[in-house]
This record gives C-alpha cells, sequence and structure tokens, in this order.
C-alpha cells in the first residue's frame, strides 16, 4: 500500500487538502474498476506511457500517479526522462518498500530524446529472474540502415507459475504529415512493430518460455496495418486477446496507441487469459483527478499552474488546461490486464494422465 507521509510537506493547504480528497476519490474509482490483488492466483499487469516523465509533476500529481500503480503488480512505464528523474523517484518513495523497479538507460539523439523505460514491480508478487537487456538488432535486420529510434527493453520474471519475459517499447511515431507512404502508414513505424516482433519470435522459437511484448506502440486502431503487422497472425506470431483491444488508450479515448501481446509456451490445459472470464481494460484517472474541462472547479483550483498570472480569459484558460494537465498526469491511459498465473491444479492433473 502506498504512503502517504510526503502529504504532510505540502505547504499549501488547499493543494494538500485537495490531494487527500482526490486520492479518496481516485481510490474509490481504482477499487471499483480495477480487480482486486490476489496472493497467487492472479498478476495485474500494466503498461503506461507517462508523458515526458521528468522533473516538472507536482507533489499531488506524483500522488496521484503512484496511487495508480500500487492497485497493479507490475507496471511497465515508457517516457521517463533519463537525466531527470526527480518525478519517479518521488513516486518511487511514496510507492515504499514493497515496489521496486528496473530501469533501461536513456536512448540519445533526436528520435531517442533521453528516454528511459522501467518495469516497476511489487516485490512480493513478482520476482526478477535474471535476464535485463536491450533489443539491438543484427545487421541483416535493421530498419532501413537504423536501429531503433528508442532501443525496446526486456527482462525475465517470474510470478507463481508464471515465467516470462517481458519487453517494452516506445515505438517511432513521425511526422504523418510528411512521412505517410501511398499506401497511407508511417515507414518507419510500421517497420519497427514488425521488426521487434519478429526478433523475439525468432528468439521465443530457441527458448522455453512465454513473451509479452508490450508499451506505446503508436498504433491509431486495430483494423489498420500497423496492428496487422503487430498480431496479424494469432496462431504464428504475437496475438492480443479481444477484451483488450476493445480499449483506447488516450484521454479521448480512441485511439489504440498502446497494447500487450503475448507469445505463450504453456501446456494446452494452462490458460493464462481467457476472453469472458477475465478483465482488462484502460484505466481513465480523469474521472477522478485532473477531470474534464465541464469540471469548472477544476481549472480554476489549477490556475496557478496553467496562469499563473491571471492572464487568461475563461475559455483559453480551460483549453491551457485541457492541454497543460498532460504533463502532470499524461495524455496516455494505462492499459491493464488480469492474468491466471496458478497452474498447480493443472500441473497436478497432468501427472495423472
Amino acid at each position: 500500500m502506498a504512503s502517504y507521509q510526503l502529504l504532510k510537506t505540502i505547504e499549501d493547504d488547499g493543494m494538500r487538502v485537495r490531494t487527500a480528497e482526490r486520492l479518496l476519490a481516485l481510490r474509490e474509482q481504482l477499487n471499483s474498476e480495477i480487480p482486486a490483488k490476489t496472493a497467487t492466483e492472479t498478476l495485474l499487469l500494466a503498461t503506461w506511457n507517462i508523458r515526458d516523465f521528468g522533473d516538472g509533476r507536482t507533489l499531488e500529481s506524483c500522488h496521484y500517479i503512484a496511487e495508480i500503480i500500487d492497485h497493479f503488480d507490475i507496471v511497465v512505464v515508457q517516457e521517463i526522462s533519463a537525466y531527470h528523474l526527480g518525478g519517479f523517484q518521488t513516486v518511487m518513495s511514496i510507492l515504499g518498500d514493497n515496489w521496486s523497479y528496473i530501469m533501461s538507460d536513456g536512448v540519445a539523439g533526436g528520435t531517442g530524446g533521453n528516454e528511459a523505460m522501467a518495469f516497476v514491480f511489487n516485490v512480493n508478487k513478482v520476482k526478477p529472474t535474471g535476464m535485463v537487456g536491450e533489443v539491438v538488432l543484427p545487421p541483416e535486420e535493421l530498419i532501413n540502415g537504423l536501429q531503433f529510434a528508442r532501443t525496446p527493453y526486456m527482462a525475465s520474471f517470474r510470478a507463481g507459475w508464471f515465467d516470462f519475459k517481458l519487453c517494452t517499447v516506445h515505438i517511432y511515431y513521425g511526422d504523418e504529415s510528411k512521412e505517410k507512404n501511398e499506401e497511407g502508414v508511417v515507414t518507419r513505424r510500421i517497420n519497427e512493430i514488425g521488426a521487434i516482433a519478429s526478433n523475439l519470435l525468432a528468439r521465443q522459437k530457441k527458448e522455453d518460455i512465454s513473451y509479452i511484448l508490450l508499451g506505446d506502440f503508436n498504433i491509431p486502431d486495430i483494423n489498420g496495418k500497423y496492428f496487422n503487422a503487430l498480431a496479424s497472425d494469432p496462431k504464428k506470431g504475437f496475438f492480443v486477446p479481444k477484451e483488450i483491444q476493445k480499449h483506447p488508450t488516450d484521454l479521448g479515448q480512441v485511439s489504440h496507441y498502446d497494447q500487450i501481446a503475448f507469445k505463450l509456451k504453456l501446456s494446452q490445459s494452462m490458460v493464462l487469459f481467457k476472453d469472458g472470464e477475465q478483465k482488462a481494460g484502460a484505466f481513465n484517472f480523469t474521472k477522478s483527478v485532473y477531470r474534464h474541462s465541464d469540471e469548472v472547479s477544476d481549472w480554476e483550483v489549477y490556475r496557478y499552474l496553467f496562469d499563473p498570472k491571471n492572464e487568461k480569459t475563461e475559455k483559453q484558460a480551460i483549453a491551457s488546461y485541457k492541454k497543460k494537465r498532460t504533463w502532470q498526469m499524461s495524455d496516455h491511459l494505462p492499459l491493464w490486464v488480469e492474468l491466471k498465473i496458478d497452474f498447480s491444479d493443472q500441473y497436478l492433473k497432468n501427472q495423472i494422465k
């Protein structure tokens, strides 16, 4: 459970009270929408692109981010500012000693943006099993002579009976107005999606372990070429459960930027996820914190962040609030899934056959 001791250090009385009130609302929403944690039966896995996650978050926002993470067992985070870790470190402090993380280095260069990615996990439920590394393409697999714009990051874990490798990505987006080809796709983006899927599938053929590929793929919808590059043939390649496909992850809940895809090596009797029985979703935190502009009280109390000199009209202030709040929380919603990880009954039954 997250610690709230840092609330005492918020000097502004109004901010401290508001933070406590909104945390209660957020907790209520999380408890109603996210399945309860279990000791050994299930794993709650999430992926979250936290926009430009650097030093600019307020202590208030860090509490909200920590509260959301704390309702899962492992959260994979993209877009961390590798050289400005103040916000990330504050969130980890709020999460407390039951939480740990494994983080990549920042990716230098214009397309890399010095972004890092991290596996943030509850140590009571999830155990690292020793493998950590970046996915670097061999010469014959380069994308028009290039590596990934942001290097995919991978680590191995165990939760209950389930051993798996997690690989997280933040796929190239590009300038859609300039970079789309005659088929209407950004070539580098779709090639990166195909390259990481193919590379991991080739690895898994040589290994006895399940793979989960997740993160920000910058996929606009589940009916187009970008999604097909990830999961066009679920029998041979990665698959995305239908329950996950139902949930867009932008704040407007239109685009399916983030995905969680699987390539499993389990016996047929061991079911990790079954559509209709287990849950998945995109958690819309704007129902509880940094709410939409029809909540007039919000943009007024946050005016000190977005219009400290009180220079904007009400319309301008609301427009500014809608945009700039994404740098306090994110412009992505966390995408999550509930997985079954207790295969003890199946294992014992297999011994009888």
